[in-house]
């Protein structure tokens, strides 16, 4: 018999044997092992090679290591989990997203998202996924989004009088970060379901703004480090009544103002509002429930809230390191003498910069996904391994991790050359400025990888384009913007931020009325 004394070490071994034995046999087959594997003297033997990513700015550490073990490699996952594959191969990553039922998300992140999003088009996966976002669809047309311009731009209007009215002498100095997140929530309440944010000042956005940059900060720390992964390793813990997994602030309070619309107005939804058009789908059609509209109104407001504020940081500061660029921009935008659809998507150079600014600044993490069964993917370019051999396409097991990040699509030299990862807004505009279109990654708009590929595409990507043009153009048309001393960097927390010397969601710039031309 085996003493106590040895029973508890012996049970570690053979469990810990039987593991690494499993793994052995899962790998047999999969070229995967194959694959150049990062080395870095940062390397945790625990936490694998997520505290180097987490520590450095967003996306820097795939990049750098894309140059020197290719656009396919694999990390070190945390707690002993199997490698992941990092994807910057556009062939392999177009695979990948457009077979979104063979490569869905892990399920430690649905339940995530159920608990802060519901159960909306995000957390929905194969048929559900088709049924949500068919009855979405028309909430999103070229024809929807076009009539929701007029509120974009009363918005955009009551933001830039409020900026103006904030500026004292030729260069004050503005936190833009809390002014565009005013500004597209106020759009988000008009053209989601017809309700006044009163520019950030009601008591709503308040509630929304506090969680947020709350969430923000927190995700930043070891505990935000942490949770992803205890996360991924023990799903049952957001079943635990830890407050970071309650229900979200955001979903709570616009499920509140939503449905307190549709009982109040159930009988009268006609306006132009994406609740509207989505409560007055013909009835052959089978209408979403209650909660499924709730939840996919919410998942709308969180996709398409922070994203698009931030995207608009990002490009007035590039605009404002590039002041020839910012004046060659505003010597457009005043071309027209008043700004409406029609003008806004006319403007070749500004539609130039927000082409550059989603490329350059994805605003979503890197986006993971799991291999429901064995398959082949393909290569657009072979990988040459350290045994000397040459794989065309990648032989993998079910079960396989892959972590997509946009920026490696979105810079690879290989494609846009070796200037890929700075700011030239012309190259969407001079002839052979950019490569042919079937070497870009592929996506829903300009062949930027930012709004995702696939099935699984941003849905509301017209709507973010639009919104992004309109508030630049009104921007720059006012407005000058120049650089402070402040050092600006970014981090994935929980979606792309900008941080001002270390302080979370900042990015000060000097702002000043801007000159005649």
């Amino acid at each position: 018999m085996i003493s106590n004394s040895y029973s508890f070490p012996l049970i570690v071994f053979i469990l810990g044997s039987s593991y690494f034995f499993w793994r052995y046999v899962k790998l047999q087959g999969s070229a995967v092992q194959k694959l150049p594997m990062v080395f870095s003297k940062q390397t945790s033997w625990i936490w694998g090679h997520e505290p180097e990513i987490f520590q450095h700015q967003a996306s820097e550490m795939y990049v750098k290591w894309a140059e020197s073990f290719g656009l396919v490699y694999r990390v070190k996952a945390a707690l002993f989990q199997f490698d992941i594959v990092i994807v910057g191969d556009d062939s392999a990553a177009q695979h990948i997203l457009q077979n979104s039922d063979s490569y869905g998300k892990a399920p430690a992140f649905l339940r995530m998202i159920s608990r802060l999003l519901g159960k909306g088009v995000v957390w929905a996966e194969g048929e559900v996924h088709r049924y949500q976002r068919r009855q979405l669809a028309p909430a999103f047309t070229s024809r929807a989004v076009e009539a929701m311009t007029d509120d974009i731009f009363f918005c955009v209007d009551k933001m830039t009088q409020n900026l103006r009215s904030t500026l004292r002498g030729a260069n004050t100095i503005v936190d833009i970060v809390p002014v565009m997140s005013a500004c597209t929530l106020d759009i988000l309440g008009r053209v989601g379901f017809g309700h006044d944010f009163e520019g950030g000042e009601s008591t709503e956005a308040k509630a929304i703004n506090t969680a947020w940059h709350q969430d923000v900060v927190m995700s930043r720390t070891f505990a935000g480090f942490l949770a992803p992964i205890l996360i991924t390793v023990f799903p049952w813990i957001t079943r635990l009544p830890i407050p970071a997994f309650r229900d979200g602030v955001m979903r709570q309070i616009v499920h509140k103002l939503a449905g307190k619309l549709l009982i109040d107005n159930s009988k009268n939804m006609d306006g132009n509002d994406i609740l509207s058009i989505l409560l007055n789908v013909s009835e052959e059609e089978c209408q979403l429930t209650t909660i499924e509209l709730l939840d996919n109104i919410t998942t709308f407001f969180v996709a398409g809230h922070e994203t698009t504020a931030v995207t608009i940081d990002f490009i007035l500061l590039r605009l404002a390191r590039n002041p020839s660029m910012q004046d060659k921009l505003r010597r457009e935008v005043r071309t027209v003498a008043s700004l409406d659809y029609n003008s806004i998507v006319e403007l070749e150079y500004l539609n130039a910069i927000v082409k550059e600014g989603l490329r350059l600044h994805p605003v979503g993490p890197p986006t993971e996904r799991i291999a429901a069964h064995d398959d082949v993917i393909p290569l657009s370019q072979a990988i040459h391994t350290g045994s000397g051999e040459m794989i065309s396409s990648l032989t993998i097991k079910a079960g396989q991790v892959f972590r997509i990040p946009w920026i490696l699509l979105n810079v690879n030299k290989q494609i846009w050359g070796n200037n890929g990862d700075e700011f030239l807004p012309e190259r969407w505009i001079k002839p052979g400025g950019i490569p042919s279109t079937d070497k870009l990654p592929h996506g829903p708009w300009g062949g930027v990888s930012s709004f995702g590929d696939g099935p699984r595409s941003c849905l509301g990507f017209r709507l973010g384009v639009l919104e992004l043009k309109i508030v630049v153009a009104a921007l720059v048309r006012s407005f000058e913007f120049k650089c402070t001393e402040a050092k600006i960097t970014q981090h994935v927390s929980p979606t792309l931020q900008p941080f001002a010397d270390g302080k979370a969601a900042s990015m000060p710039l000097y702002v000043s009325l801007a000159p005649e031309l």
